[in-house]
């Protein structure tokens, strides 16, 4: 019998559980961006071939907005289970993980068939540079092959927050990120493969990884336990997760397609833009895995909370989640900042792309607080049962006020053949879109949270009503 190791967080002191919590979290989501900066890495020292390297940065847009739909369901997973843990309701917890992990195949083998299906035209469709196109194509296509094994270590990942339970995936993504590293180093300086061998051996550590982690939930005996009657489509369940992941999955879509458009914009800046890109957003996606990292501890907190009626303890949680936002990410940023070339130079030595990565995180990186601060207001409202009012946030943040820069202000503000300044202006629209979405989402927030206060005011009377209705009878 596995030991459980499930948290509740709907009673005693908080800030240390979330802490405990939240770390694990971080260290999984830096863990599988290293897994692509691994590939960066053994590319720039044992290859050197800058188009290698920037076909890594091409495809991974297309990855991430592939895959942006369905891994948002997992988010929905960890919202329903965390409640349910809340209302201390086993069977339902067991009835959702079983429809969940059902669902992970499905989502995986899907996207497997069509990421293959699709991977040129997509490339082509973000105006992919023509001497990355071959590799971009490689890559894109080996990645989308393990697409089911990853698909379900992210719900399973998921799942085990909904009971406090971080630790275990983090330790099953070390495995595979050290395999990950060994094997890059094998098949490119060994076996003298390039682009494939980096994607093969990220395909084969995230396989470790997935298997590992359901074999512990087919193990468990708590909340999560995957029972075999329970792995089919629960209708209810379902449900369920629609109701929450839908609005999820088209934030998650919408905050992909804005990257992809962003890429493309910027692959019209030529190759050595492209590199540099490819090699920064590594660095500065650490300060970025971190504010999510944190975001997705605070909306299984929330839920459990919620689930629990407990409002002032979520109100503890949104001021503990803001401080950790804040300092995490202005510590990364100001040692990006003074690192940031050095770190980038491990992956390449051209001069031309070192100073375009100095370039982008000069402009974004001491910018991810806002980012923070605007991620907790929206796991909140998912978190207290506004997924869709937190989605049109995200598409407010990530689509409108993108646009509104990209066809009204960028044109405008760029000066022909200077792509330092072109890829300046570009990267400006990221704080300045989250500094206007952050204050939106902040009032937002404290509105619903009056609605939902009230609302739990007026059922708490109706109880207290009807029971002493039953006194009375009795």
């Amino acid at each position: 019998m596995v030991r459980k190791i499930e948290k509740d967080f709907t009673s005693g002191p908080l800030l240390k559980k979330m802490i405990l919590y939240t770390l694990p979290i971080i260290g999984v989501n830096v863990l599988q961006l290293l897994f692509t900066a691994a590939d960066l890495s053994v590319l720039g020292i044992f290859t050197g071939n800058d188009n290698a390297i920037a076909a890594v940065g091409a495809a991974t847009p297309i990855i991430n907005l592939c895959i942006a739909f369905f891994t948002a369901f997992s988010i929905s997973a960890n919202v329903l289970v965390a409640r349910y843990i809340g209302q201390r309701d086993v069977e339902r917890a067991r009835r959702c993980v079983g429809t969940a992990i059902t669902l992970s195949v499905i989502f995986g083998v899907s996207l497997m068939i069509l990421g293959v299906l699709l991977a040129d035209s997509l490339l082509i469709w973000t105006n992919c540079a023509k001497g990355v196109l071959p590799y971009a194509s490689t890559y894109l296509k080996i990645y989308m092959l393990g697409m089911p094994i990853i698909m379900l270590y992210n719900f399973c990942a998921s799942i085990f927050r909904a009971v406090g339970d971080t630790f275990r995936p983090l330790i099953f993504l070390i495995i595979g990120g050290v395999l990950n590293v060994c094997l890059n180093i094998f098949f490119i300086a060994v076996i003298k493969w390039d682009i494939e061998g980096v994607a093969i051996a990220t395909v084969v550590s995230n396989c470790v990884s997935g298997i590992s982690a359901l074999v512990l939930m087919l193990k468990s005996d708590g909340y999560i336990k995957i029972e075999k009657k329970n792995l089919r489509i629960d209708k209810k369940e379902f449900l369920g997760l629609v109701q929450i992941g839908l609005p999820i999955s088209i934030s998650k879509c919408l905050f992909s397609f804005s990257n992809v458009l962003v890429s493309s914009e910027l692959n019209t800046l030529g190759e050595t833009a492209m590199a540099a890109h490819s090699i920064t957003k590594e660095f500065d996606g650490f300060i970025l895995e971190a504010v999510h990292g944190i975001g997705a501890a605070n909306i299984a907190v929330i839920s459990q909370n919620y689930g629990a009626k407990k409002l002032n303890r979520i109100k503890k949680v949104v001021l503990l989640s803001t401080m950790m936002q804040l300092v995490v990410s202005l510590s990364l940023g100001l040692v990006l900042i003074f690192a940031g070339r050095l770190l980038c130079g491990i992956m390449t030595s051209t001069k031309e792309v070192l100073d375009l990565c100095v370039v982008r995180i000069n402009t974004v990186s001491i910018f991810y607080t806002i980012l923070g601060v605007l991620n907790v207001f929206q796991e909140t409202i998912r978190g207290i049962g506004y997924s869709l009012t937190s989605t049109l946030l995200s598409v407010l943040a990530n689509i409108v006020l993108r646009v509104i820069y990209l066809i009204g202000v960028y044109p405008y503000v760029c000066i022909e053949g200077n792509v330092a300044h072109n890829l300046k202006m570009l990267y400006v629209l990221y704080p300045a879109s989250w500094a206007i979405a952050c204050v939106v989402a902040a009032i937002v927030a404290m509105m619903l949270f009056n609605r939902v206060k009230k609302r739990f005011k007026k059922e708490k009377e109706q109880e207290i009503l009807e029971k002493s209705i039953e006194e009375k009878i009795a």
